[in-house]
């Protein structure tokens, strides 16, 4: 990690409240309504800058991984506050110390266990130091953040089938583009690629149009400038 980052609380919880309210007493008028609020609830939660993601805690020590809730309900018998985040939906944030999170997978190893690895190993670096805290896997009441308690969505769903980055101009459709973004995404591609070369060849056959109306009209004026011209002869 390349420093310096910013260590201190990230938002001013009074401040996020406020707008919060003022948002959902005047709810009609926000057409974004639903990924404000996401936003605004889930940065009202665990006020810390960084985030952690539990898949590669289990990757650094090679081990499987434990369902969120147990290992919110760790954090939270800890003693320790815990929270989604609106960048990633498998970020977790927390002001657990480094510490007690390691404290954490290294008694879920104890219960798990996994393969022998290389003493250089930096899972095995971690693992071989003997927990310092007692951790409670048991389920916690509040293990729910904010916004799952308040069913507020942190990510919504895409707006239509198939949303995202279309199919690069000139590219190749194979059958993978088929298996991955469908029939019909494929099929719209390429009725508007069609309907985009006929616009095209439209208007080329415009400009070509008006090309030999130009030369037509310049053959036109000459003609006549040449009979003129013999006449006065």
């Amino acid at each position: 990690m390349g420093g310096p980052i910013w260590s201190a609380p990230m938002h001013d919880q009074e401040w996020v409240t406020s707008i919060l309210n003022s948002v959902k007493s005047m709810k009609d008028k926000y057409p974004a309504y639903d990924r404000i609020s996401g936003v605004l609830t889930t940065v009202s939660e665990a006020n810390v800058p960084l985030f952690l993601s539990l898949h590669n805690l289990c990757a650094t020590l090679k081990c499987i991984s434990p369902s969120a809730a147990m290992f919110r309900s760790a954090v939270i018998n800890a003693k320790y506050h815990f929270s989604g985040t609106h960048v990633n939906p498998l970020g977790m944030k927390t002001d657990a110390p480094v510490e007690v999170i390691w404290d954490i997978m290294r008694c879920w190893v104890k219960n798990h266990p996994i393969k022998v690895q290389s003493p250089e190993h930096p899972g095995s670096v971690i693992l071989s130091k003997e927990p310092s805290h007692q951790v409670d896997f048991s389920r916690h009441i509040g293990l729910l953040s904010k916004a799952q308690a308040k069913k507020v969505a942190r990510f919504l769903p895409n707006p239509e089938k198939h949303w995202g980055p279309k199919l690069r101009a000139g590219r190749r459709i194979t059958s993978k583009h088929v298996s991955l973004i469908g029939h019909e995404a494929v099929n719209g591609h390429l009725n508007q690629h069609h309907e985009e070369l006929k616009e095209e060849a439209a208007e080329e056959a415009e400009r070509e149009d008006n090309v030999q109306d130009e030369v037509d009209t310049k053959r036109q004026k000459t003609t006549t400038e040449n009979v003129s011209s013999i006449a006065s002869l």
